[in-house]
């Protein structure tokens, strides 16, 4: 697993963003924000929940519902949006610190 990825998770159809720094990667689990169709998520913060496309379609990451997710849940990967990692640093940011 790697961060700034986003991978399909095995119990549902969700794709999640792995949040979690890899030097902690001995852990069982992973920090994961679910990133849904900005048409199944009726309101958003811009600062909170940045947005993306993948595979041609407008997904919003919902950062305040990041959670840990058990390694062995952890599907394919779909996409590196590692070159985003400042907007997804600023959404945690805001989550976080308020600013």
């Amino acid at each position: 697993m790697a961060r700034f990825r986003v991978y399909a998770l095995k119990s549902s159809e969700v794709i999640a963003l792995d949040l979690q720094a890899d030097l902690v990667e001995l852990l069982p689990t992973r920090v994961m924000a679910p990133l849904y169709p900005v048409t199944t998520m009726t309101w958003a913060f811009s600062r909170l929940n940045p947005r993306f496309v993948i595979d041609g379609q407008t997904y919003s990451l919902a950062t305040q519902r990041m959670s840990a997710v058990d390694q062995r849940d952890i599907g394919r990967e779909v996409v590196n949006l590692s070159s985003r990692s400042d907007e997804i640093t600023a959404a945690l940011d805001f989550l976080f610190q308020g600013f």
